[in-house]
């Protein structure tokens, strides 16, 4: 399993008419905190190496708390794979407000240039444990 922390600052631009962040933010937020940690592993290397993109295959979330203009922002991610999907989790924290703000999970697949779903590179498998959310067993 990867771990990875990523930090920002909630900007005006990001905030909706009641003046807290909107909800599709919260997805841009995790989509940064994942290619931050792709980007520090090597995987995005890794994976263009080998002609792949990632793509998300699904993903939920969970509103908690909401973030508002200047908040300062952790998300802490973790990364794993099963049956080679990377399975992802992000806890996006109001490190402001000491408080949980939003959690997401879902699946990445890596896809080739004809959009097909190809296996991941055996240097990220490495990089990996075989272990997801018992929830998402099925």
């Amino acid at each position: 399993m990867i771990r990875n922390t990523y930090n920002l600052s909630v900007r005006g631009y990001e905030l909706d008419s009641f003046g807290h962040v909107n909800n599709s933010v919260y997805l841009q937020y995790a989509e940064t905190a994942l290619w931050d940690c792709f980007n520090k592993h090597g995987f995005l290397d890794m994976i263009r190496e080998n002609g792949l993109f990632p793509v998300i295959l699904e993903s939920s979330q969970r509103y908690i708390n909401e973030l508002r203009l200047l908040d300062e922002v952790q998300i802490e991610s973790e990364f794993a794979m099963k049956n080679g999907i990377i399975c992802y989790r992000h806890t996006i924290k109001d490190i402001t407000h000491d408080r949980i703000s939003c959690r997401i999970k879902g699946k990445l697949g890596l896809v080739n240039a004809e959009r097909i779903i190809c296996d991941v590179p055996d240097s990220v498998k490495i990089q990996l444990e075989d272990k997801c959310d018992e929830s998402d067993k099925k």
